[in-house]
């Protein structure tokens, strides 16, 4: 089927952003990448591809530990690994937060008591190799799997709200079956070529480790792999109200992409925002009213 950059793109080429210093543990992989391409790509393709999987964990700030504490904590089993989960008020109808690719899911925590003031029950989880949960790997398919966990243990979700990653998340879910009544998809990728882009250009992945890397994946997944996780081309037949909402001042995932899903999604709705970026859109109140009052209208 080829590689990602082969795929056709209906969406503008992401805006350049300004250059910063790159921290040296970044450079080092790099450096160290780039050498063994020299002597060893295909060896080289391995590593990047155990690289793409390998999740990264960061400090919880103040706000999202006490989002934390205000909600009931569990820990639900996942493919034999304890996934961690919150779990906010006792509504009828529940509302699933899809946090990010090295988030979590109080990242999230700012649409919980207006969700629950609002009649929902509200459920973040940490996604396998994510947050409290454990491992140092994940894929669209294992947060998948915790999704399907969850489910089972809470019952079904009467809307879904994602971060970034989380849209390839929900859109390859409900493609697979999943049942909701309202997704939300804040700042998301589109297309799975721009992740794999946007990966290869951060690390400076030289040609033949790269060609290396993507027959890596598809030899394991399918040569139709980057098909199969797009987020556009899995929302294109779905009959699932969707809003959109993108900052246009989004440094990792430009508003292209969050434009080309809502494109694609039959009747979603974009709104744009400006100087939220990609995570401060998580918290603003205004966005959060907003997803509030869209959820409101689930039936």
């Amino acid at each position: 089927m080829g590689t990602p950059n082969q795929q056709p793109d209906r969406a503008p080429a992401p805006t350049a952003t300004p250059q910063r210093r790159l921290p040296v543990g970044l450079k080092l992989l790099q450096f160290g990448i780039r050498s063994l391409d020299r002597v060893a790509p295909q060896l080289a393709g391995r590593w990047v591809y155990r690289l793409w999987f390998s999740t990264h964990r960061f400090p919880e700030p103040g706000r999202e530990t006490s989002w934390r504490e205000q909600a009931e904590q569990f820990t639900l089993r996942c493919n034999g690994e304890p996934l961690a989960v919150c779990r906010w008020g006792q509504g009828s109808k529940t509302v699933l937060l899809i946090h990010g690719w090295n988030g979590r899911g109080t990242q999230m925590g700012a649409f919980a008591a207006p969700l629950v003031a609002a009649g929902f029950q509200v459920i973040a989880f940490d996604g396998p190799g994510h947050g409290r949960s454990e491992g140092c790997s994940s894929s669209i398919f294992r947060f998948i799997d915790a999704i399907q966990a969850i489910e089972q243990e809470t019952g079904p979700f009467s809307g879904v709200v994602t971060h970034s990653f989380g849209a390839l998340v929900i859109a390859r879910a409900l493609r697979s079956g999943l049942v909701t009544q309202r997704v939300v998809c804040l700042s998301p990728p589109a297309r799975f070529s721009f992740l794999i882009d946007t990966f290869v250009e951060a690390l400076q992945i030289p040609p033949r480790t790269r060609k290396a890397f993507i027959a890596r994946g598809e030899k394991i997944f399918g040569s139709d792999v980057w098909q199969q996780l797009s987020a556009d081309l899995n929302a294109a037949d779905l009959a699932v109200p969707a809003l959109v909402i993108h900052d246009e001042n989004d440094n990792e995932v430009p508003l292209q992409q969050g434009a080309l899903l809502a494109e694609a999604w039959p009747g979603a709705q974009l709104v744009r925002t400006r100087g939220l970026g990609h995570r401060r859109i998580l918290r603003d109140p205004g966005v959060v009213r907003r997803v509030v009052d869209f959820m409101g209208q689930a039936e």
